[in-house]
């Protein structure tokens, strides 16, 4: 006549945990994926922020030299070609080992 209505069911508490278990499984692959392409990104914003630091300088003092600096542990390093005729470049490590640059020139 009267039944037990309190809690869950094992089967019901089984078929809920591999619901989670599926949603995590979906979801977990896609947010590593979008966190390192963020990281990519914000080291590429902070070589271009590197860059346009160093070609303010450059057009206030008349002088072209070289820097390096490390932010966040990877190292920027501002590179001028032909002594400052040719192209400002910032280098740094995208991804083990790998090296990317971003590159202005002098006529734009």
């Amino acid at each position: 006549m009267y039944r037990n209505t309190k809690g869950f069911s094992l089967p019901e508490t089984l078929v809920a945990f591999s619901c989670v278990l599926m949603i995590c499984g979906l979801f977990i692959p896609l947010l590593i994926h979008y966190a390192s392409g963020l990281q990519k990104l914000q080291r590429e914003v902070e070589a271009l922020k590197f860059l346009r630091e160093g070609v303010e300088e450059a057009i206030v003092t008349h002088e072209f030299v070289d820097h390096s600096r490390i932010y966040k542990g990877v190292g920027y390093e501002l590179i001028w070609e032909n002594g400052g005729s040719g192209e400002a470049c910032v280098r740094y490590d995208e991804d083990a080992g790998t090296i990317r640059e971003v590159c202005v020139g002098a006529d734009g």
